[in-house]
């Protein structure tokens, strides 16, 4: 889960509602299990060979995915470690992975994996207690992403079937074993140097580390012994190299691409990706992403501890002006309080922009001139705009608000600690479950709602269905009923439902961004 994380193509209401319900419904039965792996429609035209030279504003702090929660170290995970099930190329469904197949009982607690012949990076074969291990490492309680995981026990059925048994139904259980976290490492090679696997882990993911550099780049190479191949027998990865670089500095991104020092630079910011849509020679990405960037607000703290302050905010937010002014036009105002993940309920009405409502509403909630204290990362220049164009609608309602920037790790402390009132800040979702961030975000038995202190008993209930059930059409219900309430309730202040923005030279192709965040690397091919 990248619950913080910095840096659309707008999908059309009807076909995405219903592609997201036939997604649910393939999720929720298993039938993706009969899905093979699938490739590019180019792949028999790609071309093999060559460096890609990829910058990034992030770079990875460790190699063993049960152990972090930066998008840095997740997104280079994901071309390391394959889990035994993973999102397809759209990202809204699964596929197999190092599992070839699944079965789930009728009654929904039975889950049974069938593990493929497959070897890690070293040659070593992939066994069921590599599987096991690795899955005890991702679910224990007291890890990063533990509380995913629901109540079960997992045991050996022969040398090549995981059986997973829950207690109770739980829908969501393919996409959270599709995670980053429960990718499925070499036991014996973590047990003796865990410190060292996470600069040199050992997976079953399409490439291996060369080496890894902190502050400069991580180096990745084919894995020749990845269990997928392409239609001409040779590996799946095209390239025979791939330098992730660490380019923090955006300008610096901006001109390495434009003079040819990188191919692919990850977070085009918005205020330049017209001009590399201009470029003849350049490609310009923009993707649906599982992303929110919002205000999130402190429900116990006062004035906003009142929904009709709350609200208020909500009605003074001129968010086509930050659309325009802040994202030059790229995203989709929203009608929630997560991101567009499956089961989204298009049918919410967008709270409008009213700022006699707004003014009202003060008044009506006998505003004493309280402050609120906006925080804003310092250095983060689009959210601090968006700050000001809050501030001037929300201070022409009638309300105080200060406006301070503080480093990231600062803001999200206090904000950990519930010391805050309210953070110009984004989320983000690793799967595609709305189980995953509506639980996070609504259910005030998980980190007391994301630390907002939100708490409506019919929500947290109607969440607790939704997971249990199996039926998508009750699912896609239960989660509208909770997205209605929930935004209703002036949750948070949601600003734009942000794309991903990458750019790249026309020579890359098969470069995509998933959205969950992550790209598909071994469909990378240079045509030169």
């Amino acid at each position: 889960m990248r619950l913080f994380h910095e840096t659309e193509r707008c999908l059309k209401s009807g076909a995405r509602g219903i592609a997201v319900l036939a997604a649910g419904a393939l999720l929720a039965t298993g039938l993706l299990a009969a899905t093979a792996a699938t490739h590019d429609a180019d792949a028999e035209e790609a071309k093999r060979g060559g460096v890609l030279r990829f910058a990034l504003p992030e770079e990875p702090l460790n190699l063993t995915g049960f152990k972090i929660s930066d998008n840095g170290s997740i997104w280079a995970i994901e071309q390391i470690c394959d889990s035994l099930i993973e999102p397809d190329d759209s990202g809204y469904g699964l596929r197999p992975a190092l599992a070839e197949s699944w079965t789930i009982s009728d009654d929904g607690m039975v889950y049974e994996f069938k593990l493929r012949e497959a070897k890690f990076s070293s040659g070593d074969p992939v066994t069921i207690d590599d599987v096991l291990f690795s899955l005890d490492q991702a679910a224990d309680p007291e890890g990063y992403l533990g509380f995913v995981f629901p109540a079960m026990t997992r045991e050996a059925v022969g040398e090549h079937v995981l059986r997973i048994t829950l207690t109770e139904p739980f829908t969501p259980l393919l996409s959270v074993v599709s995670l980053f976290a429960a990718g499925i490492i070499s036991k014996n090679v973590y047990e003796a140097d865990p410190e060292q696997f996470g600069v040199a882990p050992v997976c079953a993911g399409p490439f291996k580390v060369e080496s890894y550099e902190r502050g400069s780049k991580l180096v990745l190479l084919p894995n020749e012994h990845y269990w997928d191949r392409r239609a001409d027998g040779g590996p799946a990865a095209y390239l025979d190299r791939i330098e992730m670089l660490y380019v923090p500095e955006t300008n610096v991104r901006m001109l390495g691409l434009k003079g040819g020092d990188y191919d692919v630079v990850n977070v085009v910011p918005l205020n330049q990706a017209k001009s590399v849509e201009a470029d003849p020679n350049l490609t310009l990405e923009v993707s649906p992403s599982f992303r929110l960037d919002y205000v999130y607000l402190n429900h116990e703290a006062a004035p906003l501890d009142d929904k009709r302050i709350r609200l208020a905010l909500n009605y003074a937010a001129n968010r086509e002006a930050i659309l325009k002014v802040v994202y030059f036009g790229y995203g989709t105002i929203p009608n929630s309080y997560m991101p567009i993940i499956n089961y989204h309920c298009d049918t919410v009405a967008l709270i409008p922009y009213d700022p006699a409502k707004a003014k009202a509403l003060v008044e009506e909630a006998g505003y004493d001139g309280t402050a609120i204290e906006v925080m804003v990362p310092s250095g983060d220049a689009p959210a601090r705009q968006a700050a000001q164009v809050l501030q001037q609608g929300w201070e022409a309602a009638g309300l105080t608000i200060e406006i301070v920037e503080l480093d990231v790790g600062t803001a999200y402390g206090r904000t950990e600690e519930g010391d805050f009132q309210a953070f110009v800040s984004y989320i983000t979702s690793d799967t595609n479950d709305q189980d995953f961030l509506a639980s996070i975000q609504a259910d005030y038995n998980v980190f007391n709602s994301f630390f907002s202190a939100y708490k409506n008993e019919d929500v947290v209930q109607w969440l607790v269905q939704a997971r249990q059930a199996s039926d998508p059409a009750v699912r896609a219900e239960l989660y509208c009923k909770a997205q209605q309430q929930t935004y209703g309730d002036g949750y948070s202040v949601p600003l734009n439902f942000k794309p991903f923005v990458n750019a790249y030279a026309n020579y890359v192709k098969g470069f995509h961004n998933s959205v969950t965040g992550p790209w598909w690397l071994k469909d990378v091919w240079l045509d030169k």
